[in-house]
């Protein structure tokens, strides 16, 4: 049976007011030192130590505006991305923190580690779509395909041909393609169950419909699945269905750019009723910890146009739902960077977060984004005040906009720094080719040499 996937935690708490600042120090602090070894060697400084977790794939913390509450104060961001269930991911929280109330005793709620796990449940927030690129891997999986696959490069420039022979040969020393019949069927058996597993993941893709259509309309759930599909017609069903239907993006409005030439003015609102990030009052950039290893994380959030919450909502489902039932490993709609990526409506439909680990620069990721899904974030984002009128064709003025909503994160942490999607799609492969008897050895005796 496969692992359950992993699961995805969004944790909104507010500050008291005056402690905003002090506890961004702690998390700066944090972030700064993700491995730990400076809080070690000053003792008793306040920590949390991700190296130590065995389950947690990414995490950041980050310290949002909370302009309902007023125009000063501020909520603390958690999110993580864990295997298991939410009862052990917050116990391995508790055995990793050094000094809770450091960390969540600003919140308003918090009243104590004995409590933790009720304050995270009273404050979490599902999302309303979660892409996992690895349904079926956990960190310890991934760790261990790494491992194996440096292990065989270490033995490849050690003795190419005969230590790697010996390695998969048998206890008597036959060859492996001795066994290679029996090889073949079980690849053939593997195989016919992982379509048997794909159809049985695809099925309630009918429930979801019905779902989306009840809770969100059946306008809403037409249009929103439209917007998305119009620029996917390099797939055969996407583009019968767009002929059907006569859907596709609309002409544009113009050849230029809707970005002033200048670039570098202050950040501020696009639109009457938009909101920036007051980060940018205090100097620092969106682009904060972004490029320090291979892999980047963005945090967005933007309001919505209380018009079209609901489609805001429609497009979300549509979206969850392909990644949940359909999505292949380590892809979405054909982008190969992103480990994890979620969005959910927060405070009653009024604002939108997007969660997002990625591999690669920000720029490329926005641009593949853009060649590989256009119409897909012109779907998800033309519901947002400030939204370019062209949508995200004007690219330009989308990556104005995005970075305009952009927040930077405080800490962020990754269970496999140095490791790409596609990294681990071909780790993947070298793992599963090595999975049968003669390849249990050879893993075994990669796994000790790496």
């Amino acid at each position: 049976m496969p692992p359950m996937p992993p699961q995805g935690l969004t944790v909104l708490a507010a500050l008291r007011p005056g402690e905003e600042e002090p506890l961004r120090a702690v998390l700066r602090a944090i972030g700064d030192d993700i491995g730990g070894g400076k809080a070690r060697a000053a003792g008793g400084r306040p920590h949390m130590d991700f190296c130590r977790s065995r389950n947690i794939h990414f995490a950041r913390f980050a310290i949002l505006d909370d302009p309902d509450r007023g125009a000063s104060r501020k909520r603390l961001l958690f999110s993580s991305n864990y295997d298991g269930d939410l009862e052990s991911h917050l116990a391995e929280l508790v055995e990793i923190t050094a000094d809770m109330s450091a960390i969540w005793g600003p919140c308003e709620a918090y009243s104590g580690v004995d409590h933790f796990a009720d304050f995270i449940r009273a404050h979490s927030h599902a999302p309303g779509a979660f892409y996992i690129a690895f349904r079926d891997e956990t960190v310890h999986s991934i760790h261990r395909a790494i491992a194996i696959r440096r292990g065989l490069r270490l033995l490849l420039d050690a003795e190419p041909a005969p230590a790697l022979m010996a390695a998969i040969a048998g206890p008597s020393g036959e060859p492996p393609w001795i066994h290679a019949a029996p090889r073949l069927a079980e690849a053939a058996t593997r195989r016919i169950v992982e379509i048997l597993r794909q159809l049985a993941r695809a099925a309630p893709i009918v429930v979801d419909a019905l779902r989306a259509l009840r809770r969100w309309g059946i306008a809403n759930v037409f249009e929103g699945t439209m917007k998305i599909t119009a620029s996917l017609g390099r797939y055969p069903f996407f583009r019968l269905v767009n002929w059907i239907t006569r859907n596709s993006l609309p002409p544009p409005q113009s050849i230029y750019s809707s970005v002033a030439v200048d670039n570098c003015p202050p950040w501020m609102g696009l639109a009457p009723g938009d909101e920036i990030p007051s980060t940018s009052d205090l100097g620092l950039p969106p682009s904060f910890r972004e490029d320090v290893i291979p892999q980047n994380q963005l945090t967005l959030v933007t309001i919505v146009d209380p018009q079209h919450v609901r489609r805001a909502g429609a497009v979300l489902a549509a979206i969850d739902s392909f990644a949940t039932r359909l999505a292949p490993p380590g892809s979405l709609i054909g982008i190969s960077t992103i480990h994890f990526v979620r969005w959910l409506l927060i405070d009653d439909g009024r604002r939108l977060v997007m969660l997002s680990d990625y591999d690669g620069s920000w720029e490329s990721y926005i641009d593949e984004f853009a060649e590989m899904i256009l119409s897909g974030l012109d779907a998800i984002w033309n519901t947002s005040l400030g939204f370019p009128p062209a949508g995200a064709r004007d690219l330009p003025a989308f990556k104005r906009f995005l970075r305009s909503h952009q927040v930077p994160a405080e800490t962020f942490f990754s269970a496999y720094p140095d490791e790409t999607v596609l990294n681990i799609v071909n780790d993947r492969t070298l793992a599963h080719a090595l999975g049968d008897a003669a390849g249990s050895r050879a893993a075994a005796a990669l796994q000790r040499m790496s």
